[in-house]
């Protein structure tokens, strides 16, 4: 079960965890094991219908089967002064290798690589049906979808083979402006080529375990608090300098708090709070990642809320999902450690995990947390913000946010965002590339699966 943190935006790529506590581990490491056979002076020997006993404590094979001086081998299975090979699994003194996996003392080793208190991610449940492709309904950049499933790669057909199946899909906002889809948000180019920084994102992304293709290369989806410019003929949306302290006001829904069934309750250890990621309620937030800040702190008041919700059926053998998003601010620098601390929400509600899967240091997605977390890559007068409106302001670069699911299951998915405390300056998120992942990462009190750079 993955609810999602990121710890200062600094997680290596090639160990896409949270930093320096959290983290899925990647690499293989091998314990070898000895399997010997020996007859000594003084050592009996009886054969029966191929079995060998051998006195001292020293060997008795059946049928294959050996051990010697406390070794004892089994159709491939080895034990070795506390040591035990199965089937191709080792443990050795508490450490155990599986599949090329390796724990030791709390250490875990895959593919080379090596970090201490940390869990791995689980294997997938059997055989994985996620699909290895998937069908691109997006549109043309003349001709986009209208529909915001479908612009993060959601509903493209009914094939299960080939798209992520969702239900009861809707998208809840009085404004339509509040939202856009886009081929690109901005007019920073990303790289050689001339290709926007904030560009439908195309690219596989690779866990550390597997490959996971890409879904909707040609949309993303931007979501704001205040009003988002129509794109232009080649699909991209370009903001006026600055315009988003100015453009605040969504004129969406501003009472009533957090939509259902989102909660700022703590949900862990059966709703008493206090073991994030354990012994979850089932209702309330398991992450305890909003309940400081909503209850203590009195960031309760969102206005310009914004937010979409799904049913999603996640197909046999898999345990996990993941989607890109990218967040802006123009409350940064102005209203950092304030009330005007605008949100970020991305709820589950899986039978493996429900609360919120979006958080900074144990804290919500907010200017305040991702500024304390380092994890605004771009500020001021980076060039990786124009035409974004959000000049002067903040952005962060483009992260992967990772779920955790059960196979075969139905849960509901939201996205939300909501100016804090007032209806003056805009926050706006991209989202793209909604996809199935196998391997689904378990949160723990040690691993809280992560959002992950890109």
């Amino acid at each position: 079960m993955c609810a999602l943190g990121l710890l200062a935006a600094c997680a290596d790529d090639n160990n896409p965890g949270n930093g320096d506590e959290l983290g899925d581990t990647v690499g293989e490491s091998e314990s070898e094991s000895e399997s010997e056979s020996t007859t000594t002076e003084g050592e009996e020997t009886g054969t029966a219908e191929g079995e060998t006993t051998t006195t001292e404590g020293e060997t008795t094979t059946t049928e294959g089967e050996t051990t010697m001086d406390g070794e004892t081998t089994m159709d491939g299975e080895t034990t070795m002064d506390g040591e035990t090979t199965m089937d191709g699994e080792t443990t050795m003194d508490g450490e155990t290798t599986m599949d090329g996996e390796t724990t030791m003392d709390g250490e875990t080793t895959m593919d080379g690589e090596t970090t201490e208190g940390e869990t791995t991610t689980t294997t997938g449940g059997g055989d994985c049906e996620a699909p290895a492709e998937y069908a691109d309904c997006d549109g043309s950049p003349g001709a986009l979808t209208d529909d915001p499933f479908e612009a993060l790669g959601i509903n493209c057909g009914n094939d299960p083979a080939s798209t992520v199946i969702a239900s009861n899909t809707q998208m809840n906002a009085n404004n339509d402006n509040s939202w856009r889809i886009a081929t690109g948000f901005g007019s920073a180019p990303g790289d050689n080529f001339g290709n926007l920084l904030w560009a439908a994102n195309d690219e596989v992304w690779n866990n550390g375990e597997e490959d996971i293709p890409s879904n909707t290369s040609t949309a993303l989806l931007v979501l704001s608090t205040g009003v988002v410019a129509a794109p232009n003929g080649q699909g991209v949306v370009i903001e006026a300098n600055g315009s988003q302290e100015g453009n605040g006001d969504n004129q969406n829904q501003d009472n009533g708090g957090l939509p259902a069934p989102l909660s700022a309750t703590a949900g862990s250890n059966m709703g008493n709070g206090g073991t994030p990621f354990m012994d979850c309620d089932g209702v309330n937030d398991c992450s305890d990642s909003l309940a400081d800040q909503w209850f203590n702190q009195g960031w309760n008041d969102p206005n310009d809320k914004l937010w979409m919700q799904m049913d999603l059926t996640v197909p046999p053998g898999t345990e996990g999902y993941v989607f890109d998003f990218a967040y802006f601010s123009s409350e940064f620098p102005d209203y950092y450690n304030t009330q005007f601390n605008d949100l970020f929400i991305a709820w589950s509600t899986s039978e493996s995990y429900t609360g919120n899967i979006t958080f900074v240091n144990d804290a919500p997605l907010t200017i305040t947390s991702l500024e304390d977390a380092g994890a605004f890559a771009h500020k001021g007068n980076d060039a990786a913000l124009a035409g974004t409106g959000f000049e002067g302001n903040a952005g962060t670069g483009w992260f992967v946010a990772r779920g955790s699911a059960v196979p075969e299951e139905t849960f509901q998915l939201t996205f939300f965002i909501a100016d804090m405390a007032d209806s003056a300056l805009a926050t706006g998120v991209l989202l793209d590339n909604f996809r199935w992942e196998c391997a689904g990462c378990v949160p723990s009190e040690v691993n809280s699966c992560g959002i992950l750079p890109q």
